[in-house]
């Protein structure tokens, strides 16, 4: 960090800025993007097996229920990352909001497995706009010191709606009731939507669109000082100066720093985590547990949500490279426990805790914001898209594929989990650059130099 940049950091420091409470109120409305992809994600976990029973589904077809949600997100990414300058922010989460209410009661409602895939397609678009647009319209409301911590608490309110999730599919599971536990997502649909309605704009768009005005009367409900909101209105019209990358310049000057995020999202997906929330019945189910696979979807939810927790005061502490490798490296042992111990109810369980606890304190919340971190800021908005399409897209694929593998080689799956994970942790050490104290300034002409 360089003088000017510690000048910075000890004028911050000394002058504690506040925070107004709304603030915090139209963050947990927003966050509510975050909990809807969490309870449709979670929703499917135990509801599947009822799924199975209802419509006589095989090992691929239950892959094709769970993925499409992800394959929907795949078509809005696209499209919506075409249409960003056009549609303010709060207004595209307003339709998400709104397919989000459409999916959750044709998911109720479905026939038949072709209905349901439909059905979780639609929820899949919604998932898509919620997954973009809520991280970046909390990011753009946020003042600029609480701005990583309204990041992280993103990841925290996916979390929370997969752990809802759990909570009413158990309660719906005795009674085989799955329609109620997928279609009661149209609550907190609902409450989102309606929140986003009296949620005000994205200032940074409205000033990108010359409405300078308007931007200020959003600032002025959510910044303290005058002066705050004419240096915010300074720097966004500053920064709007820049050209933005395009595919060419993002595949070519700042190929290195892609690759590198291509590499962890592939860390991401394929360590396993998405074995343990989507298929935590069914794994154990095929290990002759039928009481255990409830009280295992409890201890994902509980892990995620309570080591995001823990994780959030680590993420500037420690740094986000030594808490990557914590992260992966504390996955290896329970995911090898879980092979050799599969036939103990209690190992399993504790095992499958442990492992996911590890996840959700480091690789879970630091990925999402390590993203738009090490992105220069030319290539930030294209650079999002792109990962969070790739990301969705490698979902996909392993979450249609899973039940086929879990089908062939059962448990064993998590060896691999286990070698990824270590072979992660080597990867990060030797090539992830640590952006702790570092300005985002910094970090672009660290790529800019590398090239």
């Amino acid at each position: 960090m360089d003088a000017n940049s510690h000048k910075i950091a000890a004028a911050t420091t000394n002058a504690k800025p506040k925070t107004k409470g709304i603030v915090y109120l139209f963050a947990i409305l927003g966050g509510f993007a975050g909990l809807l992809y969490g309870y449709d994600s979670g929703a499917i976990s135990l509801a599947l097996p009822a799924v199975t029973n209802a419509f006589g589904l095989n090992s691929a077809e239950k892959g094709l229920v769970v993925s499409f949600l992800l394959f929907g997100a795949l078509p809005a990414i696209v499209v919506f990352t075409g249409l960003e300058r056009k549609i303010e922010r709060r207004n595209v989460l307003i339709i998400g909001g709104i397919v989000f209410i459409i999916g959750s009661f044709l998911s109720a409602f479905s026939t038949n497995m072709y209905f349901l895939m439909g059905a979780r397609f639609v929820l899949g678009i919604a998932a898509g706009i919620a997954n973009m647009y809520g991280l970046i319209y909390l990011s753009e409301l946020a003042p600029a010191h609480i701005r990583g911590l309204m990041s992280s608490l993103y990841q925290l309110s996916v979390n929370i709606g997969i752990l809802v999730a759990y909570g009413v599919g158990a309660y719906n599971t005795p009674t085989n009731d799955w329609r109620w536990t997928l279609g009661l997502g149209v609550v907190p649909a609902a409450i989102f939507t309606i929140g986003m309605f009296v949620s005000p704009q994205s200032p940074r768009w409205l000033i990108r669109d010359n409405k300078v005005d308007a931007a200020r009367k959003v600032l002025k409900r959510v910044r303290v000082t005058s002066e705050e909101i004419d240096q915010e209105v300074a720097d966004i019209e500053d920064s709007l100066k820049t050209q933005e990358a395009g595919l060419r310049e993002l595949f070519g000057t700042f190929r290195p720093v892609l690759t590198l995020l291509f590499v962890l999202t592939a860390f991401q997906v394929f360590t396993g985590i998405n074995a343990a929330v989507y298929y935590a019945p069914e794994i154990f189910h095929n290990l002759g547990m039928a009481n255990a696979s409830i009280i295992a979807d409890f201890g994902v939810g509980t892990a995620l949500v309570v080591s995001t927790l823990i994780s959030l005061p680590f993420i500037d502490r420690l740094g986000r490279k030594k808490l990557l490798e914590i992260s992966l490296g504390g996955q290896v042992i329970p995911a090898i426990v879980l092979c050799i111990w599969s036939n103990n109810a209690t190992i399993a369980v504790s095992a499958i805790f442990v492992y996911v606890f590890m996840f959700g304190f480091g690789l879970g919340p630091v990925f999402w914001s390590y993203v738009p971190e090490i992105l220069p800021l030319k290539a930030r908005a294209l650079g999002m898209g792109v990962i969070t399409f790739t990301q969705y897209l490698l979902n996909a694929i392993f979450s249609l594929i899973f039940p086929i593998i879990l089908e062939a080689i059962g448990i064993n799956i998590f060896y691999f989990f286990a070698a990824l994970s270590a072979f992660a942790v080597w990867y990060i050490h030797k090539y992830v650059l640590e952006t702790k104290g570092r300005t985002l300034e910094d970090i672009e002409h660290y790529w800019e130099a590398k090239e």
